[in-house]
């Protein structure tokens, strides 16, 4: 597995997305070009809206950025957030046929299954209507090639700028390392020697913290030069299921050598961020795989002064013999926008995600107002003081939060955030990356075939693997599990993910 191209990824959408808003650090206050479809009609619509919600960013009926939206498009919202699985309640609405007008959807695979049932409008349908997302996408190729079906229609609009700050990587506490002369580690081995004389200092820690579950082993993975599930070794152009391979079992030899040691938390599996957060708060968490932004909006979140608590970016340790210093880059959002095809405002909505993909649509979801977000000072742009960072500009104004975006340009927000995360955002992007996934659609008969197969595969795999860690199964019984895996159809599921990636290659060079 090689580093891509995210890099240059990064270069191009900041370049494009400062050229389109004219706000980037440091920049001269340009306002932005009036698009085809923005303009304020005279008669107000009310759009019925299903959002998910962040933990660290609740929704808030009273956020001003919906304000903002209104006066801009004329358009208000009754936002339905549910309390319960959000999928579910997804499910239950489209299959009661009573939608909300439009809707995030978790993930591409979803958008597809019920747009092929009729419930979803195809965007590629009505581009007409939509000239700023159809100039969006002739200018952003590699997007295109993730909002397909398997017939080539898209039922799903993509959200792009806020994965920069998703990216998942290792973070360990600065300040902790500088008191004590620690160095940080390199390799897993030196991890443990570091994680054991964090120990001894402070009896009560577990120096590496994991939290939710098996869902670290994806960061985790690429470093043991595997993957925590179904994935295509690009330089060999093979599809393999990592969780089988040697190099995975490596990987849980290793994180039950931590688990007997008392070196990660006992309780990770049940462990939430609450916790997590807790634990870094109290000393007793030293080094952590979580997202990127996370190292600037835990000392918010916490109330902590850099005096008290510091996190910087630590390059990922490499795992085994054949070990490489990759965290697993997850590419673009799996949340989307989706479109009601049932809806009696579906040409509002379409003109709302329109205008979200416009210069000016970009430019208040970045932004939000001037006067109330931000002040203009010597022509260039600056957030106002009382927002501490980024994460607390998206809890009190709804900036950057679903249902209120599709495109962010992040260059706004890098003098919000503290040198160490912009050094980071850099350096991560130079060797720290397994290169992205393939995001895949799949055709009815593939999907009874990840619904079946690859659930039940999945749910002993996990099963397993848990066992593993926690020392509950022996290593020697590894054969047997594999064997296994192999006995439920693997091979099948391995050959449906290789049928949908050629297919997707062939319909994108069609095209």
């Amino acid at each position: 597995m090689k580093t891509g191209k995210s890099l240059a990824v990064w270069t191009v959408t900041a370049a494009l997305l400062a050229a389109a808003v004219g706000c980037g650090k440091g920049e001269e206050q340009q306002p932005p070009a009036a698009a085809a479809t923005t303009g304020k009609p005279e008669t107000p619509v009310t759009l019925n809206m299903m959002i998910a919600q962040h933990s660290a960013w609740p929704y808030k009926q009273d956020w001003p950025i919906y304000k903002y939206i209104k006066e801009k498009t004329n358009i208000d919202f009754k936002v339905q957030v549910p309390s319960s699985d959000y999928t579910t309640a997804l499910n239950l609405a489209v299959s009661s046929g009573d939608m909300p007008d439009l809707m995030i959807v978790p993930s591409l695979n979803v958008a597809n299954t019920n747009g092929k049932s009729g419930a979803f409008v195809n965007f590629f349908d009505h581009l007409d209507k939509m000239p700023n997302y159809k100039k969006f996408l002739e200018e952003h190729p590699d997007i295109k090639e993730i909002v397909l079906s398997p017939d080539g229609k898209s039922y799903y609009l993509p959200h792009y700028g806020l994965e920069q700050q998703s990216r998942r990587s290792w973070l360990l506490r600065d300040d902790i390392f500088k008191k004590h002369g620690l160095t940080p580690p390199a390799t897993w081995d030196e991890m443990y020697t570091t994680a054991k004389k964090l120990k001894e200092l402070y009896p009560s820690s577990y120096p590496v913290v994991i939290y939710d579950g098996l869902t670290p082993l994806t960061n985790i993975a690429p470093a043991f030069n595997t993957w925590f599930g179904n994935y295509i070794d690009f330089d060999k152009n093979e599809w393999r299921y990592g969780p089988i391979e040697d190099s995975f079992k490596e990987m849980l030899i290793v994180l039950n050598k931590f688990y007997k040691d008392g070196l990660i938390p006992p309780d990770f599996m049940a462990m939430k961020r609450n916790q997590f957060n807790d634990l870094l708060a109290q000393n007793k968490g030293f080094m952590a795989s979580d997202y990127i932004g996370a190292m600037d909006e835990i000392p918010v979140i916490i109330k902590k002064t850099p005096e008290e608590f510091s996190l910087d970016y630590m390059v990922p340790p490499k795992g085994g013999p054949n070990g490489k210093p990759y965290n697993a880059y997850g590419g673009y959002l799996t949340n989307g926008f989706s479109v009601a095809s049932n809806s009696k405002n579906k040409d509002a909505a379409l003109r709302y995600l329109d205008f979200l993909y416009s210069p000016e649509g970009i430019d208040m979801a970045t932004w939000g107002k001037e006067g109330e977000t931000y002040t203009v000072e010597n022509g260039k742009r600056k957030f106002k003081p009382e927002f501490a960072g980024m994460g607390d500009l998206r809890t009190k104004t709804g900036i950057a939060t679903y249902g209120a975006h599709t495109v962010v340009d992040m260059k706004a927000y890098e003098p919000m955030n503290t040198e160490k995360l912009n050094k980071a955002l850099v350096q991560i992007q130079q060797g720290n990356e397994a290169k992205l996934q393939p995001r895949l659609a799949f055709t009815d008969a593939e999907n009874e075939v990840m619904n079946l197969t690859n659930t039940a595969i999945k749910k002993y795999m996990d099963e397993q693997v848990s066992k593993f860690i926690l020392g509950q199964k022996k290593f020697d019984e590894w054969d047997a599990y594999v064997a296994e895996i192999k006995k439920m159809g693997i091979q099948k599921v391995i050959d449906t993910h290789k049928a949908a990636y050629d297919r997707a290659q062939q319909f994108v060079k069609k095209k």
